[in-house]
Protein backbone atom coordinates (compact mmCIF):
# COMPACT_ATOMS: atom_id res chain seq x y z
CA UNK A 1 0.00 0.00 0.00
CA UNK A 2 0.83 3.70 -0.22
CA UNK A 3 1.92 6.15 2.25
CA UNK A 4 -0.44 9.59 2.35
CA UNK A 5 -2.26 8.47 0.09
CA UNK A 6 -5.94 8.17 -0.42
CA UNK A 7 -7.02 6.63 -3.34
CA UNK A 8 -6.55 2.48 -3.22
CA UNK A 9 -3.35 0.39 -5.14
CA UNK A 10 -5.63 -0.48 -8.31
CA UNK A 11 -6.66 2.90 -9.23
CA UNK A 12 -2.83 4.12 -9.08
CA UNK A 13 -1.76 1.11 -10.81
CA UNK A 14 -4.48 1.97 -13.58
CA UNK A 15 -3.06 5.83 -13.55
CA UNK A 16 0.18 4.77 -14.04
CA UNK A 17 0.19 2.52 -16.75
CA UNK A 18 -1.57 4.88 -18.90
CA UNK A 19 0.92 7.37 -18.38
CA UNK A 20 3.51 4.88 -18.80
CA UNK A 21 1.94 4.10 -22.17
CA UNK A 22 2.07 8.27 -23.40
CA UNK A 23 5.04 9.30 -21.66
CA UNK A 24 5.06 12.40 -24.04
CA UNK A 25 1.50 13.42 -23.23
CA UNK A 26 1.82 17.23 -21.96
CA UNK A 27 -1.91 17.53 -21.33
CA UNK A 28 -3.42 14.45 -20.85
CA UNK A 29 -6.03 13.28 -17.93
CA UNK A 30 -3.48 11.38 -17.03
CA UNK A 31 -1.26 14.42 -16.20
CA UNK A 32 -4.52 15.80 -14.29
CA UNK A 33 -5.23 12.85 -12.22
CA UNK A 34 -1.55 12.20 -11.00
CA UNK A 35 -1.87 16.33 -10.38
CA UNK A 36 -4.45 15.44 -7.61
CA UNK A 37 -1.32 14.27 -5.33
CA UNK A 38 0.63 16.55 -3.38
CA UNK A 39 4.23 16.45 -4.26
CA UNK A 40 6.54 14.35 -1.69
CA UNK A 41 9.32 15.66 -0.27
CA UNK A 42 12.48 13.96 0.12
CA UNK A 43 11.36 14.79 4.31
CA UNK A 44 8.29 13.39 3.66
CA UNK A 45 9.81 9.84 2.20
CA UNK A 46 12.40 9.82 5.06
CA UNK A 47 9.56 9.81 7.35
CA UNK A 48 7.72 7.33 5.82
CA UNK A 49 10.49 4.65 5.78
CA UNK A 50 11.30 5.86 8.86
CA UNK A 51 7.58 4.98 10.49
CA UNK A 52 7.10 2.17 8.34
CA UNK A 53 10.83 0.33 8.19
CA UNK A 54 12.29 -1.22 6.33
CA UNK A 55 11.40 0.73 2.88
CA UNK A 56 7.97 2.54 3.65
CA UNK A 57 4.53 1.25 1.98
CA UNK A 58 5.35 2.37 -1.43
CA UNK A 59 5.06 -1.55 -3.32
CA UNK A 60 2.41 -1.55 -5.55
CA UNK A 61 3.15 -4.92 -6.95
CA UNK A 62 4.32 -8.21 -4.80
CA UNK A 63 7.01 -9.33 -6.17
CA UNK A 64 10.11 -9.39 -3.75
CA UNK A 65 12.46 -6.82 -3.05
CA UNK A 66 16.08 -8.73 -4.25
CA UNK A 67 18.46 -5.83 -3.79
CA UNK A 68 18.64 -3.53 -0.91
CA UNK A 69 20.44 -0.12 -1.05
CA UNK A 70 21.67 3.17 0.81
CA UNK A 71 20.19 6.72 -1.09
CA UNK A 72 23.19 8.10 0.77
CA UNK A 73 22.80 11.56 -0.74
CA UNK A 74 18.99 11.98 0.12
CA UNK A 75 17.91 14.31 2.02
CA UNK A 76 17.31 15.37 4.86
CA UNK A 77 18.70 11.53 5.79
CA UNK A 78 19.86 8.32 3.90
CA UNK A 79 16.58 6.55 2.78
CA UNK A 80 17.27 3.10 2.47
CA UNK A 81 15.40 1.96 -1.12
CA UNK A 82 14.97 -1.72 -3.00
CA UNK A 83 14.21 -3.19 -6.17
CA UNK A 84 12.73 -6.30 -7.95
CA UNK A 85 14.27 -8.41 -10.09
CA UNK A 86 12.19 -6.48 -12.70
CA UNK A 87 13.43 -3.37 -11.56
CA UNK A 88 16.77 -4.69 -11.62
CA UNK A 89 16.62 -5.72 -15.50
CA UNK A 90 14.99 -2.47 -15.99
CA UNK A 91 17.71 -0.23 -14.94
CA UNK A 92 20.37 -2.49 -16.53
CA UNK A 93 19.18 -1.64 -19.57
CA UNK A 94 18.31 2.19 -18.86
CA UNK A 95 21.83 1.90 -17.75
CA UNK A 96 22.97 0.78 -20.75
CA UNK A 97 21.04 3.30 -22.87
CA UNK A 98 22.84 6.28 -20.80
CA UNK A 99 26.27 4.75 -21.60
CA UNK A 100 25.76 4.18 -24.92
CA UNK A 101 25.11 8.12 -25.51
CA UNK A 102 28.38 8.88 -23.81
CA UNK A 103 29.77 6.57 -26.87
CA UNK A 104 30.58 3.28 -24.71
CA UNK A 105 30.28 0.04 -26.98
CA UNK A 106 29.36 -3.59 -26.91
CA UNK A 107 32.85 -4.83 -26.26
CA UNK A 108 34.20 -1.79 -25.22
CA UNK A 109 36.65 -1.30 -22.25
CA UNK A 110 35.47 0.77 -19.02
CA UNK A 111 37.02 1.15 -15.47
CA UNK A 112 34.04 3.02 -12.90
CA UNK A 113 35.76 4.78 -9.99
CA UNK A 114 32.52 4.94 -7.72
CA UNK A 115 31.96 3.95 -4.21
CA UNK A 116 31.60 -0.12 -4.10
CA UNK A 117 29.13 -1.91 -2.46
CA UNK A 118 25.17 -0.91 -2.34
CA UNK A 119 25.53 2.75 -1.27
CA UNK A 120 24.08 4.54 -4.38
CA UNK A 121 24.60 5.44 -7.02
CA UNK A 122 27.27 2.71 -6.31
CA UNK A 123 29.47 0.06 -8.35
CA UNK A 124 26.70 -2.71 -8.59
CA UNK A 125 24.10 -0.98 -10.83
CA UNK A 126 26.83 0.03 -13.09
CA UNK A 127 27.80 -3.41 -13.26
CA UNK A 128 24.64 -4.34 -13.96
CA UNK A 129 24.42 -1.49 -17.18
CA UNK A 130 27.72 -3.08 -18.59
CA UNK A 131 26.79 -6.27 -18.22
CA UNK A 132 23.37 -5.41 -20.29
CA UNK A 133 26.01 -3.27 -23.20
CA UNK A 134 28.31 -6.47 -22.68
CA UNK A 135 31.33 -3.82 -21.94
CA UNK A 136 34.31 -4.66 -19.49
CA UNK A 137 33.68 -3.26 -16.48
CA UNK A 138 36.75 -2.75 -13.84
CA UNK A 139 35.63 -1.19 -10.76
CA UNK A 140 38.87 0.55 -8.98
CA UNK A 141 37.32 2.37 -6.51
CA UNK A 142 37.19 6.61 -5.92
CA UNK A 143 40.24 7.84 -7.39
CA UNK A 144 40.30 11.12 -5.36
CA UNK A 145 44.32 10.98 -3.92
CA UNK A 146 47.70 10.50 -5.56
CA UNK A 147 48.26 6.86 -4.16
CA UNK A 148 44.78 5.80 -5.25
CA UNK A 149 45.49 7.58 -8.61
CA UNK A 150 48.86 5.82 -9.10
CA UNK A 151 47.14 2.33 -7.92
CA UNK A 152 44.70 2.86 -10.84
CA UNK A 153 47.10 4.28 -13.54
CA UNK A 154 48.83 0.60 -13.16
CA UNK A 155 45.78 -0.96 -14.38
CA UNK A 156 44.91 1.47 -16.98
CA UNK A 157 47.91 0.94 -18.64
CA UNK A 158 47.16 -2.34 -19.32
CA UNK A 159 43.47 -2.31 -19.68
CA UNK A 160 43.44 1.04 -21.49
CA UNK A 161 39.47 1.63 -20.96
CA UNK A 162 37.84 3.65 -23.34
CA UNK A 163 35.61 5.41 -20.88
CA UNK A 164 36.24 5.89 -16.82
CA UNK A 165 32.70 5.81 -15.00
CA UNK A 166 33.12 8.53 -12.16
CA UNK A 167 31.39 10.28 -9.68
CA UNK A 168 31.57 14.33 -8.78
CA UNK A 169 34.49 14.03 -6.56
CA UNK A 170 36.62 11.56 -8.86
CA UNK A 171 35.74 13.60 -11.59
CA UNK A 172 37.27 16.93 -9.81
CA UNK A 173 40.09 14.99 -8.86
CA UNK A 174 41.17 13.36 -11.94
CA UNK A 175 40.57 16.75 -14.00
CA UNK A 176 43.50 18.26 -12.77
CA UNK A 177 45.41 14.98 -13.16
CA UNK A 178 48.32 14.11 -15.55
CA UNK A 179 50.26 11.17 -14.50
CA UNK A 180 47.21 8.32 -15.97
CA UNK A 181 46.32 7.24 -19.90
CA UNK A 182 43.19 9.48 -20.37
CA UNK A 183 40.22 8.14 -21.70
CA UNK A 184 38.08 9.34 -24.90
CA UNK A 185 35.23 10.29 -22.33
CA UNK A 186 34.13 10.32 -18.75
CA UNK A 187 30.49 9.46 -17.83
CA UNK A 188 29.60 11.11 -14.21
CA UNK A 189 26.63 10.40 -12.02
CA UNK A 190 25.46 13.13 -10.51
CA UNK A 191 22.78 12.94 -8.06
CA UNK A 192 20.57 16.21 -6.73
CA UNK A 193 23.34 17.00 -4.53
CA UNK A 194 25.00 17.84 -7.24
CA UNK A 195 23.20 20.49 -8.70
CA UNK A 196 26.05 22.99 -9.66
CA UNK A 197 27.36 20.51 -11.91
CA UNK A 198 23.79 19.60 -13.19
CA UNK A 199 23.61 23.46 -14.29
CA UNK A 200 27.26 23.88 -14.99
CA UNK A 201 27.82 24.64 -18.97
CA UNK A 202 28.43 21.31 -20.94
CA UNK A 203 32.05 19.86 -21.36
CA UNK A 204 32.99 17.78 -24.72
CA UNK A 205 34.41 14.95 -23.20
CA UNK A 206 31.99 14.68 -19.94
CA UNK A 207 29.01 12.81 -20.27
CA UNK A 208 26.94 13.64 -17.19
CA UNK A 209 24.13 11.15 -16.07
CA UNK A 210 21.40 12.42 -13.61
CA UNK A 211 20.14 10.11 -10.76
CA UNK A 212 17.43 9.97 -8.14
CA UNK A 213 18.60 6.53 -6.90
CA UNK A 214 14.99 6.67 -4.84
CA UNK A 215 13.11 7.30 -8.41
CA UNK A 216 15.22 5.58 -10.98
CA UNK A 217 19.16 5.28 -11.16
CA UNK A 218 19.34 6.48 -14.68
CA UNK A 219 16.84 9.53 -15.44
CA UNK A 220 18.75 11.43 -17.80
CA UNK A 221 21.79 11.34 -19.98
CA UNK A 222 23.83 13.82 -22.25
CA UNK A 223 24.76 12.57 -25.54
CA UNK A 224 27.28 13.77 -28.22
CA UNK A 225 25.08 16.99 -28.68
CA UNK A 226 25.41 18.07 -25.20
CA UNK A 227 22.27 20.04 -25.46
CA UNK A 228 20.55 19.12 -22.38
CA UNK A 229 19.51 15.36 -20.38
CA UNK A 230 17.35 12.99 -22.25
CA UNK A 231 14.91 12.03 -19.77
CA UNK A 232 14.42 8.25 -19.64
CA UNK A 233 10.66 8.54 -20.04
CA UNK A 234 9.58 5.28 -20.51
CA UNK A 235 10.37 4.51 -16.34
CA UNK A 236 9.75 8.15 -14.96
CA UNK A 237 7.53 10.94 -15.88
CA UNK A 238 8.90 14.49 -15.22
CA UNK A 239 6.72 17.08 -14.32
CA UNK A 240 8.08 21.17 -14.02
CA UNK A 241 5.85 23.20 -11.50
CA UNK A 242 5.63 26.50 -9.93
CA UNK A 243 5.90 26.94 -6.06
CA UNK A 244 1.96 25.72 -5.54
CA UNK A 245 2.32 23.11 -8.01
CA UNK A 246 0.65 23.89 -11.13
CA UNK A 247 2.34 22.47 -14.45
CA UNK A 248 4.78 25.54 -16.21
CA UNK A 249 5.11 25.04 -19.65
CA UNK A 250 7.81 23.51 -22.08
CA UNK A 251 11.63 25.43 -21.90
CA UNK A 252 10.33 27.69 -18.31
CA UNK A 253 12.18 26.49 -15.24
CA UNK A 254 10.58 25.34 -11.89
CA UNK A 255 10.98 22.80 -10.07
CA UNK A 256 11.49 19.51 -10.77
CA UNK A 257 9.16 16.20 -9.79
CA UNK A 258 9.66 12.87 -10.91
CA UNK A 259 7.32 9.90 -10.95
CA UNK A 260 8.01 6.18 -11.34
CA UNK A 261 6.27 4.64 -13.77
CA UNK A 262 7.21 0.70 -14.11
CA UNK A 263 9.54 0.82 -10.69
CA UNK A 264 7.84 -1.66 -7.98
CA UNK A 265 8.49 0.84 -5.14
CA UNK A 266 6.60 3.63 -6.55
CA UNK A 267 6.99 7.50 -5.59
CA UNK A 268 4.65 10.00 -6.94
CA UNK A 269 5.81 13.57 -7.93
CA UNK A 270 8.96 13.02 -5.82
CA UNK A 271 10.53 16.88 -5.60
CA UNK A 272 13.80 16.35 -6.28
CA UNK A 273 14.67 19.73 -4.88
CA UNK A 274 16.22 21.25 -7.84
CA UNK A 275 14.78 23.70 -10.60
CA UNK A 276 14.72 22.55 -14.53
CA UNK A 277 13.01 23.00 -17.47
CA UNK A 278 11.78 20.62 -20.04
CA UNK A 279 12.15 20.78 -23.96
CA UNK A 280 10.41 18.69 -26.21
CA UNK A 281 11.71 19.53 -29.51
CA UNK A 282 13.92 17.06 -31.41
CA UNK A 283 17.55 16.87 -30.48
CA UNK A 284 20.26 17.45 -33.12
CA UNK A 285 21.77 14.09 -32.08
CA UNK A 286 18.52 12.75 -33.70
CA UNK A 287 16.40 11.46 -30.13
CA UNK A 288 13.12 12.80 -29.83
CA UNK A 289 12.70 11.93 -25.62
CA UNK A 290 12.14 15.20 -24.04
CA UNK A 291 15.52 17.01 -22.54
CA UNK A 292 15.93 17.66 -19.15
CA UNK A 293 17.81 21.41 -18.61
CA UNK A 294 19.12 22.25 -14.98
CA UNK A 295 18.97 25.94 -14.11
CA UNK A 296 21.09 27.14 -11.25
Amino acid sequence: MLAARDKDAEALAALLDRLAGAPQSRYGAGRRELAEYAPLSGAELADEVEAHPPFGRFQLHPEPLIRAGLASAAVPRPTPIAWTRADLDAEAQLGARALRRAGLTARGRSSDCLEGGLVTPGTLAITDALDALDALALPVGPVTTAPALQRAAEVWEIVRPDTLIVDAASLAFLSGADAYPHPRAFAVLLTPANAALLAAPPRAEVYRIFSVPQACTFVAGECAAHDGFHLADDAVLAEIVDDAGAPFRDCTAGRLLLTTLARSLTLLRFDTGLRAALDRSRCRCGETRARIRFAA
